[in-house]
């Protein structure tokens, strides 16, 4: 540590600094072919190595004969299946940039997406094809339309058409590992209309490190693990390909169904678990899970938004696990900022900073940095840091400071040992008579009442105080409660600047992004 600047291991990686096609490709090439590289859980069908090397190799012949060349956009709008990632390998095979977006947009930010990215090829899902096909008409609309799982139409080519012919003499295409961009995932767009990250070949080689780093990720040959995060999602996604690069087996979902997730980790004795903090309250909360054997699970790791010491403690003692840790990330860095080492008990931190990686907490108005246990915005510089964003010289003049670092957004501290904590969203603190007031601290607060469901906190205006907290809350199926016992409940264990001045109202769910953050946004339409 230096100039209250906390710094990551150094790359002392000897992962090559080249296409992530190419290492791809010699990785596959050297696995054992008959080992199971992925399940479908939901049909049971198995993928081993030797027909996803040939799978990924035929898509990628095919691309080139449809003159899919280096510095071309791939767009993929899909729930997950193998497919998808298999998609993604033959695409990054041929150079190609991959652009990943969520099957759940309505054709209006479709349209924003394909305007910005301007799509070559398309791969969707029969689900997505609905809504792709209504902007047929516009310019931008791609030439190439790919459909994963059935024969959609004359005017759109199924998948497993494109698997004709194996060139044995293929190699991937050559790339500049440092300027050329390998994927194009979007931000979370919690504010607005998302935007388009811009990850090259080198920024995308720092995750597979941390996944392959026995202090970070640790992935281990014998592992399982579930891959129902969305692949469109830089999380979902990073996990899913650093299995398959890894040789750990992946079980697939289209999407988190209570039973069938339960029953899956019981069934091929799961032993990784990576997850977000509704996933993990459910885990914690839910008394399904007390009707299924889920004790192979080793190490849980939960991203996407920050969880505290008491969900932590929850989740360790219905699992029998020694910690649960968590990684602190963003799409703009290629994933993984800060991760909780393994095996470290160290309740409520998000971790010590990752290899090729470097943080500096800083005043958010002077941007002066500060020293240990002093909170303030935390900003960032690696090698995973992104490009920029695609088409937005305004949203790329606003993420930097003039050192050149990466502005989070998020509130946060370390300790003298280098642990990370997060406070909060700078743009979510409520401001109460010049007090700052964090809502996650509240939301999580309210999550251990046994009546609660799930919380979402938001400010209000209030003409005396600048801002209250108002608590909107998922009642637990059977539980009842009333808002007086509850705005109690939280007047017992916080300050006065915190307590629920602004009220409480019921509802059925807590709006979030696909990632498992809170959309105070959508909280705060319902008012």
């Amino acid at each position: 540590m230096s100039d209250c600047i906390v710094k990551g291991p150094s790359d002392n990686s000897n992962l090559p600094v080249q296409s992530i096609g190419t290492i791809f490709y010699n990785e596959m090439k050297r696995k054992n072919p008959n080992k199971i590289a992925m399940i479908d859980g939901e049909t049971g069908e198995q993928i081993n190595c030797r027909k996803l090397l040939k799978v990924t190799v035929q898509l990628a012949t095919q691309l080139r004969q449809m003159n899919v060349k280096k510095g071309d956009v791939i767009s993929i709008v899909s729930e997950n299946n193998w497919k998808y990632l298999a998609t993604i390998i033959a695409g990054l095979y041929v150079g190609a940039k991959i652009n990943l977006l969520n099957p759940d947009y309505t054709p209006r930010e479709l349209k924003h997406f394909f305007s910005t990215c301007s799509p070559d090829v398309l791969f969707c899902s029969s689900k997505s094809s609905g809504k792709i096909q209504t902007l047929k008409d516009e310019l931008f609309f791609p030439k190439t339309i790919i459909a994963f799982d059935s024969e959609l139409s004359d005017q759109i080519i199924f998948f497993d058409n494109l698997l004709k012919e194996t060139d044995e003499s293929f190699i991937p295409t050559k790339v500049n590992p440092e300027e050329d961009v390998a994927i194009i995932p979007t931000s979370s767009g919690t504010t607005g209309l998302p935007k388009c990250v811009l990850l090259t070949h080198a920024n995308l080689r720092i995750p597979f490190i941390h996944f392959g780093d026995p202090v970070f990720m640790g992935f281990k040959k014998d592992d399982l693990t579930i891959g129902n995060l969305p692949f469109f999602h830089i999380w979902g996604n990073i996990i899913a390909l650093s299995s398959l690069f890894y040789n750990v087996t992946l079980i697939i979902l289209t999407k988190f169904k209570p039973d069938l997730f339960l029953s899956t980790i019981e069934n091929y004795k799961v032993t990784k678990l990576f997850t977000v903090p509704p996933i993990l309250l459910f885990l914690a909360k839910s008394p399904l899970v007390d009707k299924y054997n889920i004790s192979s699970i080793q190490d849980v790791i939960c991203a996407a938004a920050v969880i505290t010491k008491e969900l932590e403690e929850m989740i360790m003692n219905r699992l029998n696990l020694k910690c649960v840790r968590q990684l602190y990330g963003m799409t703009e860095a290629s994933l993984g900022i800060t991760i909780s080492p393994m095996n470290v008990v160290k309740l409520g931190s998000v971790g010590k900073v990752v290899t090729a990686c470097e943080i500096k907490v800083c005043n958010a108005e002077t941007g002066v940095s500060l020293g240990p246990n002093q909170v303030g915005e935390l900003r960032l510089k690696g090698k995973g840091l992104m490009m920029g964003y695609l088409r937005n010289p305004e949203a790329n003049a606003e993420a930097f400071d003039n050192d050149g670092y990466l502005k989070t957004g998020d509130l946060g501290y370390y300790d003298e040992e280098g642990f990370f904590y997060i406070v909060d969203r700078l743009k979510d603190i409520i401001k109460y008579k010049g007090f700052q007031v964090s809502p996650a601290e509240i939301e999580y607060l309210l999550i251990q009442h046994p009546a609660v469901k799930d919380a979402g906190v938001i400010g209000i205006p209030d003409e005396a105080t600048g801002e209250v907290a108002l608590a909107f809350v998922v009642k637990q199926p059977g539980k009842d409660v009333v808002k007086e016992e509850l705005i109690s409940y939280i007047d017992d264990k916080v300050s006065v600047q915190k307590r629920l001045y602004g009220g409480v109202r019921f509802v059925d769910e807590i709006p979030k992004t696909s990632s498992g953050k809170i959309w105070r946004r959508k909280l705060k339409d319902l008012l």
